[in-house]
């Protein structure tokens, strides 16, 4: 038996690790898109296809993690993952950028929720009394100080090879350096999660890859059937779907409008990534306060998500109005610390309503949600910005977290009312 401890440095240190190389490029990649001749709607329909992607495969692959284990699906999606950045560094035209958000996508929906349910079911394997508030916390804080570091050191890369080509003009230039550097990383991952995970398999005949894929369409039906009768998960799906919307919105414009404000310049990149850094900085500080923010309420999550999200709201409202860089930063931050804030109430709450032996495929449904919402917010909203202004593709986000508040404060209520129906009962 793995004791808990063990099973947290397992999972944070291959969590850790996943996002450090995935973080590696991310404050360059639409400025690397940019000076390689892609439009922002090229951009955004490139980035929708890749969300796309994700909701044509993001539960039938939850639902094979459930049949066939979490840690070889895991290890696929991985390999993939180093397959899709070696595809973006030849990406100069849109059908290449298209096949490259594709295996992203496909990598994407098969790692997410396998490995993270086979650390909430080893664990409380380990320990059933265990609390999974505080562990989801810090992974949480985990994932985005990986976050935080990897852009840093990714946006410092091209300050160092400055001799390389022009951008646009070959395949290894200063800001394709990081994508190079995060495929050597991803592929020490492969080889991490092969050695350090263990994982009993599914028992029967859904132990082998053609029966799992075979069983699939049957968990599948079963985990949208669990969706669809429970009174919990609809609203959780809402929030979610609000959520990837407003990130999609910011993750995607947020450099060329930072661009804008320093007077057209992307040349430092540094300034970029001391940004996005902070924003994932911020984030890690949201989890560390959701705590004792959680115990202040008296385990209202439900409650704590929707003030939350409500400031996250204000915050991306605010930042969308900023014209300077350090008004902008710091409304950055907040909309970072309020999603870091919200992310463990909102994985307790929905961890509470869903069945050990469907987890994967659940997490997998919840994560379509906030895909669906990226793929909206992608297309919609890159238009919006194409047509308008990278602003008002903010505001209309905004908008949209401000409403899914209501979902959370629906939640509280219902919640409230079973306490007081159990009080009652046992009086």
């Amino acid at each position: 038996m793995q004791t808990t401890k063990h099973i947290q440095r397992v999972f944070y240190l291959a969590t850790s690790l996943y996002w450090f190389a995935t973080a590696l490029p991310l404050a360059l990649t639409t400025l690397l898109f940019q000076a390689r001749g892609f439009s922002l709607f090229e951009i955004g329909l490139a980035l929708g296809i890749y969300a796309a992607t994700i909701v044509l495969l993001e539960v039938p692959t939850g639902g094979l993690a459930d049949a066939v284990g979490r840690k070889r699906v895991a290890l696929l999606a991985y390999v993939l993952m180093v397959l899709m950045s070696l595809v973006l560094l030849l990406a100069f035209t849109l059908p290449v950028a298209i096949l490259a958000m594709v295996l992203y996508g496909v990598s994407r929906a098969l790692s997410s929720g396998a490995l993270d349910a086979w650390f909430v079911d080893t664990l409380q394997a380990a320990d059933p009394q265990v609390d999974l508030q505080p562990a989801l916390a810090k992974a949480g804080t985990f994932t985005l100080l990986a976050l935080g570091l990897g852009t840093l050191v990714g946006s410092a890369l091209p300050q160092l090879v400055s001799g390389l080509p022009p951008e646009g003009t070959a395949v290894l230039t200063p800001l394709s350096v990081p994508i190079l550097v995060s495929v050597l990383l991803k592929g020490a991952l492969v080889v991490y999660v092969a050695l350090a995970v263990h994982e009993e398999r599914p028992s029967g005949s859904n132990a082998t890859w053609t029966a799992g894929l075979r069983a699939t369409p049957q968990v599948v039906r079963e985990a949208l059937d669990l969706t669809r009768k429970s009174e919990v998960l609809p609203l959780l799906l809402g929030t979610t779907l609000a959520a990837g919307l407003a990130l999609s919105a910011v993750e995607t414009f947020w450099q060329p409008q930072m661009a804008l404000l320093l007077g057209g310049a992307s040349s430092s990149t540094i300034f970029f990534g001391v940004v996005m850094t902070g924003s994932f900085l911020a984030g890690m500080g949201g989890n560390i306060l959701a705590t004792p923010l959680s115990r202040w309420l008296g385990g209202r999550y439900a409650l704590v998500a929707a003030l939350v999200r409500g400031l996250q709201g204000l915050f991306l409202a605010l930042l969308a109005l900023q014209t300077a860089v350090p008004g902008f930063a710091l409304c950055f931050w907040l909309v970072y610390l309020n999603m870091g804030a919200l992310d463990s109430p909102h994985r307790t709450l929905l961890n509470a309503a869903i069945p050990a032996a469907r987890r994967s495929a659940m997490l997998s449904v919840e994560s379509l949600a906030g895909y669906l919402g990226g793929m909206i917010g992608n297309v919609a909203l890159g238009y919006v910005a194409q047509q308008a202004s990278i602003s008002a593709a903010w505001i209309v986000a905004a908008a949209g977290l401000m409403v899914s508040l209501l979902l959370y404060v629906r939640l509280d209520r219902r919640q409230n009312r079973l306490a007081d129906r159990l009080v009652s009962t046992e009086n």
